[in-house]
């Protein structure tokens, strides 16, 4: 699935999944963290970013973080895995929009990525 189409939350979606049936699936969550960052990558030394994406690229940035945070969002991972997760679409949404980065590869994502893993 494309970056954009994950963005709009189409059929298959990380967003979409999370909104319609309350679930938050780790697997697509890790795709999408991955999308973003290679689209930072590719987009870093454009002078301007295609509207659409960062559009969605903000939307997910306060989104999820706010409607996983709600008390009765069903939790079936640790706190630590939420905080870990919210942390690191800050991160990469901050690699989108700026200049620099907390990342110096894909590789740390991947770490990162690996972290929510153990404390699933």
């Amino acid at each position: 699935m494309e970056l954009l189409n994950e963005l709009n939350g189409e059929k298959g979606s990380f967003i979409l999944e999370l909104r319609t049936n309350l679930n938050w699936n780790h697997t697509a969550f890790v795709n999408l963290m991955i999308k973003l960052y290679r689209e930072s990558l590719k987009t870093k030394k454009d002078k301007t970013l295609e509207r659409e994406i960062a559009s969605g690229v903000w939307f997910i940035s306060t989104f999820i973080k706010s409607f996983t945070s709600h008390k009765d969002f069903p939790k079936k991972y640790s706190l630590e895995y939420y905080s870990k997760a919210y942390e690191l679409i800050n991160d990469i949404t901050w690699t989108y929009f700026m200049v620099d980065s907390p990342f110096n590869s894909e590789i740390d994502v991947q770490n990162e990525l690996k972290a929510l893993e153990k404390v699933l």
